[in-house]
């Protein structure tokens, strides 16, 4: 298995995870630690910063400096959408993008969808 994937797969593992730990809170009216949703804001953005790294060594047009990969965790959030639609084209960069922002926000969907099941 290509790092790349792996990362891709940790990374919808982890919100997996983070969304059914914040839905069992919710359900049970209990709140969530600040510092647990911190840690877990921080590993989303690595992974999508080490999966950008590992993925762009597979487009040549994407300059890559020696300091790519602390370049893109420092600027991951105006650089993902440029990266995906360089590299993807307009639709599926989009789609790709949705697709980050809904994992990284599948916790509140969750819970909304919890709060309109109730």
């Amino acid at each position: 298995m290509q790092n790349k994937t792996f990362l891709l797969l940790v990374l919808v593992g982890l919100s997996v995870l983070g969304a059914i730990h914040q839905g069992i809170l919710y359900w049970h009216n209990s709140q969530d630690t600040q510092d647990l949703l911190s840690i877990w804001q921080l590993l989303f953005v690595l992974v999508v910063a080490l999966w950008v790294d590992a993925d762009s060594k597979g487009y040549p047009q994407i300059y890559r400096p020696h300091e790519y990969g602390y370049l893109v965790l420092l600027y991951w959030i105006p650089y993902l959408p440029y990266y995906l639609w360089r590299t993807r084209g307009p639709v599926m960069g989009l789609l790709m993008l949705g697709g980050f922002v809904g994992l990284l926000f599948l916790g509140y969907l969750v819970q909304w969808v919890l709060y309109v099941a109730r």
